[in-house]
């Protein structure tokens, strides 16, 4: 059975600053050309709707969905003083979407596909709710082509254990390359591809957000008891995080596939 989903880098307030950075501008700029106003659109995964409000201002007067499974992130998403008119949020997963069958006339979904233990099921949900004709906007990180630099043993030692906490549950974090053939097998049509780089200008943004998902990983997933570190390793670990982002030198870019289709 596959493991149950979960995200697995939690809801902390660092996480959370981290998540609330993006913007449609920033993050869904691929799929805004396919947007025209009038569009009734479903946002999976919303987290706390900073690009959620992009895309319904693009799509005005047409009815925008953010869905999330957690309710702390709609409580945020709700309380933005800028929430647009045509925006509504409702709490559900992605995998039986609370909505008729051909509703939506478009469906985006950021960072959501490398947490999901169901990608293609998940994708049938969206292709069940979108119109003929609909189309889907994808996007997830691919963690193989990511620009971490400089990268010494204990750096390299951290983002393989980010890995396997998110792969333990259910994640894939080589998701971004995998999204054109999950949308296939799902029934889409006329799917494109296409990739960029986000370079990420303050080091402290990543760090902390490695930070702190590691420092919980002892009591959250018992990684002493499974063998994958030990407390000396770990310290270590987030040592390096701390030094590696104050350095002049450093770099991090983050790898994304992006994927449009048609249903």
């Amino acid at each position: 059975m596959p493991a149950p989903d979960r995200y697995m880098p939690g809801y902390t307030p660092r996480i959370v600053s981290f998540m609330t950075r993006r913007s449609a501008d920033s993050h869904a700029a691929f799929f805004q050309p396919h947007l025209h106003p009038g569009l009734r659109l479903l946002d999976c995964g919303c987290g706390p709707g900073t690009i959620t409000r992009g895309l319904a201002a693009q799509v005005a007067p047409g009815e925008v969905v953010g869905v999330d499974l957690e309710a702390s992130q709609l409580a945020l998403a709700k309380n933005e003083p800028s929430h647009p008119a045509n925006l509504r949020y409702v709490q559900s997963g992605v995998y039986e979407l609370p909505f008729a069958v051909d509703y939506f006339d478009a469906a985006f979904a950021h960072a959501l596909f490398e947490h999901i233990a169901e990608p293609v099921r998940a994708a049938r949900e969206i292709h069940r709710v979108l119109k003929p004709g609909g189309v889907a906007g994808l996007c997830s990180p691919d963690w193989d082509a990511f620009i971490f630099t400089p990268l010494n043993a204990e750096l390299e030692a951290a983002t393989k254990l980010f890995r396997r906490l998110q792969e333990a549950q259910g994640g894939n974090t080589t998701a971004g390359r995998r999204l054109g053939q999950w949308l296939v097998e799902a029934g889409f049509r006329d799917v494109k591809l296409s990739a960029r780089y986000e370079c990420l200008e303050d080091l402290t943004v990543m760090g902390d957000f490695l930070y702190d998902r590691l420092e919980r990983a002892p009591k959250q997933d018992d990684v002493f008891g499974r063998g994958w570190t030990d407390a000396t390793s770990l310290a270590q670990m987030l040592k390096a995080i701390r030094t590696w982002e104050k350095r002049p030198d450093e770099l991090f870019a983050l790898a994304w596939v992006q994927a449009v289709a048609r249903k």
